[in-house]
């Protein structure tokens, strides 16, 4: 399309949207085709095509075109290269921003892109917990840069409101990922379908015990080695579980030590991005146990019907918690108790919760607040907004 062509779109209300991340996650795909085929705007892509600490980037389809940049991350600095044309394109309307303060590039992108007249938003998790005065103040500076924040919970607006920003600007948009992919995988299970991987229980000796699952990376932020102490009190209350762990990364050698050690029923099923060979894995099990902190993995569970243990100490949880209403979508424990996260688990096992319910329940979950249309849809309500005369 022509420069006038989008000038033209514009006045009747469709503006051109340069979105520039650092690297677009693999799981980012569901809502960037869903900003592409069904957005009221004109979104366009920007971003690294490198694996960042393990997470492999989307780098674009055949219907998403990914724009690449050179992004350089050595533990808390990284350089961003490239995104100059983002910014600086004269039919740009609108430039979103992945908002990290630590990423420099960002304060130049922000900075020049409201020079030139354009409106800014940041898409970001934005505040998770309480902050000391200085850091507060700089996170504010920071923000102001935008004329709106995209955060990924209600506690993040009303921390961001709490901590001297205006709440008229933070906009929540959720999280979310391949919904309708995970709809037709849920239908061929029911199906009969899916036989790869739909007999999870089998990679047991005693698969009629309650099956126990997380599928995450293996890092020390995930704490799994209290869901395998937790396992050890399970035992020896009558009440033992199998533990199927989906992923891969540093703590793997560790945690497969300490299974041994602890003559525990583990299967480390390493990493797997095969959604129709996931999808059996957490459809037919009991329970998601994320021990430390739990992000997309609660949205990921909740799709397919199964319910998530995780800790409630919200100043160091991610904004998808919020999926996970107690006795209903999941519970909460003491972070970092074993004994807690034990009870915790057997309570949900012997509650004798109807399974379907529970299904029903945590799907609807998602449908209603954590899908890649309910994002399109709020993002483009935010970039709408900015052309009111609301924004600041």
């Amino acid at each position: 399309m022509t420069e006038e062509g989008y000038n033209s779109a514009g006045r009747e209300g469709r503006r051109k949207c340069s979105v520039v991340y650092t690297h677009f996650p693999h799981y980012r795909r569901a809502v960037m085709r869903e900003l592409v085929k069904n957005g009221k705007h004109d979104y366009r892509f920007w971003g690294g095509v490198e694996a960042v600490e393990g997470i492999e980037p989307f780098t674009g389809d055949a219907l998403v075109q990914v724009n690449p940049l050179r992004f350089v991350q050595k533990g808390r600095r990284s350089r961003l290269k490239g995104f100059w044309p983002a910014v600086v394109d004269r039919s740009v309307d609108v430039v979103i921003i992945l908002g990290n303060a630590n990423v420099a590039a960002t304060w130049a992108m922000a900075l020049a892109a409201r020079l030139l007249g354009k409106k800014v938003l940041f898409w970001a998790h934005g505040w998770r917990r309480r902050e000391a005065l200085p850091k507060r103040v700089m996170r504010n500076l920071y923000h102001r840069l935008a004329h709106r924040i995209l955060v990924y919970g209600e506690r993040a607006r009303s921390l961001g409101a709490e901590s001297g920003y205006p709440r008229n600007r933070i906009r929540v948009i959720y999280n979310s990922l391949d919904f309708e992919g995970a709809e037709a995988a849920v239908a061929k299970i029911e199906a009969g379908g899916l036989s790869a991987g739909d007999r999870p229980r089998a990679l047991f000796a005693r698969p009629d015990r309650p099956l126990v699952v997380c599928t995450a990376r293996l890092t020390a932020l995930c704490r799994f080695d209290l869901l395998l102490r937790a396992a050890v009190q399970l035992a020896a209350r009558r009440l033992p579980v199998n533990v199927l762990l989906v992923g891969d990364g540093p703590e793997r050698g560790r945690l497969e030590a300490l299974a041994r050690e602890l003559d525990l029923d583990v299967h480390f099923h390493g990493a797997c991005h095969d959604e129709e060979e996931l999808a059996p894995m957490i459809y037919h099990a009991d329970l998601t146990v994320s021990p430390g902190k739990v992000g997309l993995t609660a949205i990921h569970s909740l799709i397919y019907g199964t319910p998530v243990v995780t800790h409630g100490d919200f100043d160091r949880q991610m904004p998808e918690v919020e999926a996970i209403t107690p006795g209903s979508t999941g519970s909460f424990f003491r972070a970092g108790d074993v004994d807690n996260l034990a009870n915790a688990i057997g309570e949900w096992l012997l509650s004798g919760r109807d399974r379907e319910e529970v299904r029903r329940l945590c799907r609807q979950e998602v449908a209603a607040r954590w899908t890649p249309c309910r994002q399109r849809e709020l993002i483009d309500a935010a970039v709408d907004e900015l052309f009111q005369g609301e924004a600041a």
